[in-house]
């Protein structure tokens, strides 16, 4: 196993959530207006468009960090261990103060990061934790050995919509416990 494949991983899942959270705050920053201006929508059409805008630049900016570690002979599994590795030390930044995960999923009140509640931000982490390495594997076995092609990338990201969904249900089930 080379160290330097994992740190990649390590790095490059932290670059790709500061490019994340920069293209979530423009988003916002450019909805604002139109919050403003057009009143007659409900605050959730801006909140989809804005989820909506930060799975894009999460799923872009992966697209491209895998295409690189496959340019350069990377091993995939050493880079999944690497984004692994930061993403199981966020989610347990969310456990050190003894919550369990029913009281983060069910705590919607708090204003955790920045805005956003806990329990939405854990709940992303939780579901990247499962969609990051099967959208990175997917990439690496079947978009970029045989290039992008648009009906490849359409069966990646139905793969990764009916995920997200199953997802989603079980959060609910867990939910409704």
């Amino acid at each position: 196993m080379k160290i330097s494949s994992c740190l990649y991983g390590f790095v490059a899942h932290g670059a790709v959530f500061l490019f994340t959270g920069g293209c979530m705050l423009l988003a916002m920053l450019t909805s604002l207006p139109f919050v403003f201006l057009l009143d007659l929508l409900p605050d959730v059409v801006y909140t989809a468009g804005a989820i909506l805008m930060l799975l894009c630049s999460y799923a872009y900016v992966w697209f491209w960090a895998v295409r690189f570690a496959y340019n350069q002979k990377m091993r995939l599994f050493e880079v999944q261990l690497g984004s692994f590795v930061l993403l199981a030390i966020m989610i347990s930044l969310f456990l050190l103060d003894g919550s369990s995960v029913k009281d983060i999923v069910r705590n919607w009140e708090d204003t955790g990061c920045a805005f956003v509640p806990p329990a939405f931000t854990f709940l992303c982490l939780a579901y990247a934790l499962v969609l990051l390495p099967v959208y990175q594997s997917k990439l690496w076995h079947l978009i970029l050995p045989n290039g992008v092609r648009l009906k490849d990338l359409f069966h990646v990201f139905g793969d990764l919509t009916i995920i997200m969904a199953l997802l989603i249900s079980a959060t609910l089930l867990f939910l409704s416990i």
